[in-house]
């Protein structure tokens, strides 16, 4: 027999579970047997004490009928109507008495059935003493009274029978009670004892139980966690990170081994706890972060390659990710030194499949052709396509370097005997481009790269030729296009120069002149004098505002140098403090969700939400205190129906709503234009330019913005900025 597998048995944590579940079920049940027996004790004391109680009001309601009696006979002979008194008395404690016997006893049949019968002679002995008031005279007897008198005594006597009959059978019940109670005070305690020491038993044996296994788990714990740490690899634990509308936005680091140190410079206690994209920024790239949040709400596994440069070295890591416990695993391997042997293995490859891969492109693009040049002797092969280049029909001549040459246009042929002569010293073979002439008398672009090989002992020049002529007028276009782009960016910036220097510097002059005639000769004008003085006052304001808006549009570039890890929540909090005293006097409110981090230009983010608040607040509602909400959220682009250049799978949605006067919704797209309002500048002030920077701005950053709105009720503001 293989005790082996009962030891195993024994040992396995199901053994661990059933023992315990049947030792809850076992306590359960003698705890049941328990409370029976105390309650069943608790029961037998109840009817010893009502037993003790029956005899007592026994014994008080045959007590009444003596006294009852004998306040009759004395109050009968004697002529005292105090005995009277007395026998009404006792006749009121008997009727109570009996009232509260008859109640003690209704569980209690026997008793009930003598109470009955008590009853009758109680009311027939009443009676008797009754008719016998008057009946006796005092020193002479009266027949009639001792009828009276005797049916009294045989009442009484019948009374005393049943009373001592009743006591018998209580004192029997009484017995049977103190024998169970008996029995039962000697069964609970042991019980008790039983129950105690099974407890202690079984309690005792999990202990030990637990212990053991905690003490295994201990072990494989301290095992594992030197696995984890001797590893080659880095292994990270991350829990989730959610948003105010429980959504995973980012995740947290909960456990990292020693490996982060070794390939990443990064102590792995200082790791714990901060989100990845802090200490892990390069998550943020190739959308990362997001195939994490998916493996993570999926419950998957996925892998991916990672490029990542430490300390101006740049190491190559593959990526696992699995969902478990309540977040994701990462394990990392460092696959630099396969990716380095794996480059140079390609780089010898293609070394080797020079001549394969230029037969292939020769045959999938159309316009090259290929040739073979012997050095020595200058014999060439050229393929099929090279003939049609230059106009022949495929082996039309045998090729060679002087019949090629008379295809070169004579402008070039100095330069093409220059690079013949520049292969023929066997030097690194370069890049050339020439004109030929095509036996049709047509003007072409050749483009040519070739290889050294050795065949049959033979040095060999192979390569390609490919006809460029609409390639080389393309650039010729592009470049007269860049010409024309260069100039434009001159003027435009000529433009600058002047509204920042040319245009200002007058008006700041008038503004000046409007300053010193406000403080010392606008008193001495006439009333319309004053008006027209303050129309040409905001005018020139309007004017130096429209200048400088002009100016702020015109330097919003679409470079993306300067990108960088926006924390959007900053943005809003400096946009909030510049317009604080403005937010104090209209007595304002904006409130913003826990917004995103975003690649952008700071500053361009910052002038894109404070002209969106200022918006706000500029046409607020004048019956209702301004509030503005922020809120924000990440969407798919499948949730997107706005068509707009999309560079990542998934956007972050920001609004701006307000409670202002709103606007007729089919302007939505109009108020995005250069100086286009829909409201005269009477009514509000401005240069049209505001909502246009904030197109341009979101634009820059490959985003989508649009507006809805509806009049009297507020407008809303989407913004969509790639993840």
């Amino acid at each position: 027999m293989d005790f082996k597998i009962f030891r195993r048995i024994a040992q396995s944590p199901v053994v661990d579970r059933i023992a315990l579940a049947l030792a809850i079920v076992l306590l359960l049940f003698i705890t049941t047997v328990l409370f029976k027996q105390i309650r069943d004790l608790e029961v037998s004391a109840e009817m010893v004490s009502h037993s003790l109680t029956v005899d007592k009001e026994v014994n008080k309601l045959f007590t009444q009928y003596d006294l009852m009696e004998s306040a009759e006979f004395r109050s009968v002979i004697l002529k005292d109507s105090t005995f009277e008194e007395s026998y009404i008395d006792h006749k009121l404690q008997n009727d109570r008495t009996f009232d509260r016997l008859y109640g003690l006893v209704k569980e209690m049949p026997y008793h009930r059935r003598n109470l009955d019968t008590v009853s009758k002679l109680k009311d027939s002995l009443h009676t008797t003493l009754t008719a016998l008031h008057g009946k006796v005279k005092p020193m002479e007897a009266d027949s009639t009274a001792m009828v009276y008198v005797e049916r009294a005594a045989s009442i009484l006597k019948k009374l005393r029978g049943f009373k001592r009959n009743m006591l018998a059978n209580n004192e029997n019940f009484l017995q049977d009670k103190l024998v169970t109670y008996r029995r039962l005070t000697f069964l609970t305690p042991l019980t008790t004892l039983f129950l105690a020491l099974f407890s202690i038993v079984m309690f005792t044996i999990a202990f030990f139980r637990l212990r053991r296994h905690k003490n295994k788990i201990q072990t494989s714990e301290a095992l594992l966690q030197n696995i984890v740490q001797s590893t080659d690899n880095i292994m990270n634990y991350y829990e989730p990170i959610y948003d105010s509308n429980a959504k995973v936005i980012d995740f947290r680091v909960a456990f990292a081994n020693i490996c982060n140190r070794d390939y990443l410079n990064l102590e792995p206690d200082e790791l714990l706890g901060k989100p990845i994209t802090e200490v892990f920024p390069f998550i943020l790239k190739n959308n990362e972060l997001h195939r994490m949040i998916d493996c993570f709400l999926e419950n998957k596994t996925i892998d991916f390659e990672r490029q990542v440069t430490v300390e101006g070295q740049q190491f190559w890591f593959h990526t696992f990710v699995r969902a478990m416990d309540g977040g994701i695993l990462e394990v990392v391997r460092n696959n630099t030194e396969e990716y380095n042997a794996k480059e140079k293995l390609l780089r010898a490859n293609q070394e080797l499949e020079v001549q394969n891969f230029i037969m292939s492109e020769a045959k999938k693009v159309a316009k090259i052709g290929s040739y073979t040049w012997y050095l020595d002797t200058g014999e060439a092969e050229i393929s099929e396509n090279y003939y049609r280049i230059l106009g022949c029909e495929p082996n039309e001549f045998k090729p060679s370097l002087e019949r090629y040459r008379s295809f070169v246009h004579p402008d070039d042929l100095k330069q093409y005997d220059e690079y013949g002569e520049w292969h023929r010293a066997k030097k690194e073979p370069r890049d050339h481009t020439y004109r030929i002439i095509s036996k049709s008398g047509e003007v072409k672009h050749i483009r040519t790269k070739g290889q050294f090989i050795q065949k049959d002992g033979r040095t060999v020049m192979i390569g390609v030729v490919q006809d460029v002529s609409d390639q080389i007028a393309a650039e010729n276009t592009l470049r007269i296009k860049n010409f024309e782009l260069e100039r434009s960016n001159v003027e435009l910036e000529s433009f600058n120069r002047v509204v920042s220097h040319d245009l200002q510097e007058p008006l700041r002059k008038i503004q000046m002149f409007i300053s010193r005639i406000d403080g010392e000769e606008k008193n001495k004008l006439s009333e319309r004098g004053r008006v027209y003085f303050d129309r040409i006052d905001k005018v020139a304001a309007r004017m130096q505002s429209l200048i400088r808006n002009l100016l702020n549009y015109s330097r919003i570039d679409s470079t993306h140098d300067d990108f960088e890890v926006v924390d959007l929540n900053s943005v809003m909090k400096k946009v909030s403090e510049e317009n604080a005293e403005r937010i104090k006097a209209e007595d304002a409110e904006i409130v913003w969700d826990n917004l995103p981090m975003v690649h952008g230009v700071g500053f361009q983010l910052e002038q894109l939400f404070g002209n969106l608040v200022s918006n706000s607040l500029k046409y607020r509602n004048p019956k209702v205190a301004p509030k503005i909400r922020v809120a924000s959220e990440m969407v798919g682009n499948d949730q997107i129906a706005e068509e707009f250049l999309k560079p990542s799978k998934y956007c972050f949605k920001i609004t701006f709503s307000d409670n202002g006067i709103g606007f007729d919704d089919t302007n939505a797209k109009k108020i995005f234009e250069v100086f286009q309002r829909l409201h005269s500048k009477n009514q509000y002030s401005g240069t049209g330019i505001g909502l246009a920077i904030c197109k341009k701005i979101v634009e820059n950053h490959h985003g989508y913005i649009q507006a809805s709105g509806e009049k009297g009720k507020g407008c809303v503001f989407t913004i969509y900025l790639p993840v």
